[in-house]
């Protein structure tokens, strides 16, 4: 990629000695880093993608489907799934198999695959892009229901069906927004040894293609990061302050006991929420600040900044990909519920297909006696029969 902006100010002073230790830092930390983030991110998508199936049985179920944010919650998930699912096949085939059996174009030094693996690679960028920044703004359509539910209670955003109608239009709009990212990345071909291999470039002084690459870069720092941003931090500080009021005038009504039972629930939905808005600035905003510098000196932050800290970038995605199943359970007594009656069921499912073993009762031979031949044989009454260690009436111990 070189795209530089000409007339433009440098923004690192490289002969400066600070700048260089920065730097220097930074490449340092990237190598180390870039040891461990394949294994890393390899758990982290597997435990992602089971824990996300979870998080979905949970929330359609019937109980749980009735509630507008839990419906997006679930469409978020099956996103977070599809992304985790890519990345993790793109970390095994593009990291951890490519070490051993990379095919290297000698002369561009880059790393050549087959034809249908750069058809994953692009789907798999497009899709991590749209996917992710879909999941961004179902997570600020949460927010804006929430605050609509403490505002008003029959809010049109309180039915249920709205949801799939919601998320629909989130995916048109996102995708719509993604077209510069489809049209900047290209398929280049290369000869190897008289078979065609490709690879997935960006564009190299080209005027038209530097232009859509500074387009995706405005886009990317600004509507896909910055403004879901500023939105669920809007949301969020709303949705504080209308609490904070109702919990005010419930004081006022009802009893001492009963407003500090509610004020100390309220003070635990709103750690909650001031912890999930925490943790989507600190994965998402770094993203976004990046990207607009990108956008101002794409040349330097791309080289310096970006593709260093590339990998640190998709971490804080993963994680914020499995924030939701992680602290939604504490803030939903509901969802907690619903989690422990699927794995009591799951429970009885495994007992019921694992082989019991035989009850005291059953490991002695039994000799069926009527009535009148039990007397006749031993003298005792049909009584003390009923009342015998393994009778019905009796619980055996097992």
């Amino acid at each position: 990629m070189d795209c530089g902006v000409s007339g433009h100010e440098s923004m690192l002073n490289l002969s400066d000695a600070r700048i260089e230790f920065l730097l220097d830092t930074i490449f340092n930390f990237s190598a180390w880093y870039g040891s461990i983030h394949r294994y890393l991110s390899v758990f982290i998508c597997a435990f992602g993608i089971l824990a996300n199936m979870v998080h979905i049985v949970i929330l359609t179920r019937h109980v749980m489907k009735r509630s507008t944010v839990n419906r997006l919650l679930a469409f978020i998930a099956c996103c977070d799934i599809v992304k985790m699912f890519t990345y993790l096949v793109y970390m095994i085939r593009f990291n951890l198999m490519a070490v051993s059996s990379a095919t290297v174009h000698e002369e561009e030094k880059v790393r050549v695959f087959s034809f249908p693996w750069i058809v994953f690679l692009f789907l798999h960028i497009m899709l991590s892009i749209d996917l992710h920044t879909t999941s961004l703004y179902l997570s600020v359509c949460t927010a804006f229901i929430r605050y609509q539910a403490i505002k008003q209670l029959q809010s049109k955003f309180m039915q249920p069906q709205i949801a799939l109608k919601l998320f629909l239009a989130v995916v048109f709009a996102v995708s719509l927004f993604c077209i510069p990212t489809f049209l900047v990345h290209k398929v280049q071909t290369y000869d190897v040894g008289g078979t065609a291999f490709y690879s997935v470039t960006l564009p190299r002084n080209d005027a038209s293609s530097c232009r859509m690459f500074m387009i995706n870069l405005w886009l990317t720092g600004i509507v896909f990061k910055a403004v879901p941003c500023a939105l669920l931090v809007t949301f969020t500080i709303l949705l504080l302050y209308n609490l904070h009021q109702n919990q005010r005038k419930h004081e006022n009504i009802v009893s001492k006991d009963a407003a500090i039972t509610r004020a100390a629930r309220s003070d635990r939905t709103t750690l909650l929420l001031v912890l999930l808005l925490f943790v989507f600035i600190i994965t998402e905003m770094p993203q976004g600040i990046i990207a607009i510098l990108n956008g101002i000196y794409p040349t330097e932050v791309h080289h310096y900044l970006y593709t260093p800290l590339g990998e640190v970038l998709d971490l804080l995605s993963l994680i914020n990909g499995n924030a939701c199943f992680i602290l939604y359970p504490c803030i939903s007594s509901q969802y907690r519920e619903s989690f422990r009656m699927m794995v009591a069921r799951l429970r009885q499912a495994v007992d019921s297909y694992s082989p019991r073993p035989a009850s005291r009762a059953s490991s002695h031979k039994t000799v069926k006696y009527s009535a009148v031949e039990y007397k006749s044989t031993t003298g005792v009454g049909t009584e003390s029969h009923r009342s015998s260690p393994g009778s019905p009436n009796e619980p055996v111990d097992l």
